[in-house]
C-alpha cells in the first residue's frame, strides 16, 4: 500500500517538474504548425503520432498535450500577435538549456515536415525558433532537411 502511494507521489512530482517543458513543447509545435497558416485535421493527427514518440509522454497523457496544442493553435488563429508573444515566452525559457532547446526545435521540425512539404514560411519559422532558443541554424542538420 505504501509502495503504491510513493509511486503516485513520484509520478506527480515528475509531472510537476516537466510541466513547463510540456507547455514549451506544445508552444513550439503550435508556432510550427501555424507557420504556413494551414493546420488541418490530417496534419493534426500526424503531429499527434509524431509527438506520441517523445519520452515526456511516459509522464503526461498525450490527450492533455493535444488539448494544450489545440488551445495554442486557437489562440494563434484568434490573435496572432498576442498569442505569438505568449508562446515565444514559453519556448524561450529553454534557451539556456541546449539539450531541451534542441528537443523543442526537433519537435517543431517534425511538425513542419509532417506533410512532406516545407514551405518558405515554415523554413523561416524553424530558423526563427532556432534563434529564439539560442541555437545556430547553420550547425543544425535539421535546417537542411
Amino acid at each position: 500500500m505504501a509502495e503504491g502511494f510513493l509511486q503516485t507521489v513520484r509520478r506527480e512530482v515528475e509531472r510537476f517538474q516537466h510541466r513547463g517543458f510540456l507547455e514549451a513543447l506544445m508552444a513550439a509545435a503550435a508556432l510550427a504548425a501555424m507557420a504556413d497558416g494551414d493546420y488541418g485535421i490530417a496534419e493534426k493527427y500526424r503531429a499527434e503520432e509524431l509527438l506520441a514518440e517523445l519520452p515526456i509522454f511516459d509522464v503526461f497523457d498525450l490527450r492533455e498535450a493535444m488539448e494544450i496544442l489545440d488551445g495554442d493553435v486557437f489562440a494563434l488563429r484568434s490573435d496572432r500577435v498576442a498569442a505569438t508573444r505568449n508562446l515565444e515566452t514559453r519556448v524561450s525559457g529553454f534557451a539556456g538549456s541546449p539539450d531541451r532547446a534542441r528537443t523543442l526545435l526537433r519537435a517543431a521540425h517534425a511538425i513542419i515536415a509532417c506533410d512532406g512539404v516545407i514551405s518558405a514560411a515554415e523554413q523561416a519559422e524553424f530558423e526563427r525558433l532556432a534563434r529564439l532558443l539560442g541555437l545556430d541554424v547553420d550547425s543544425l542538420a535539421l535546417a537542411q532537411s
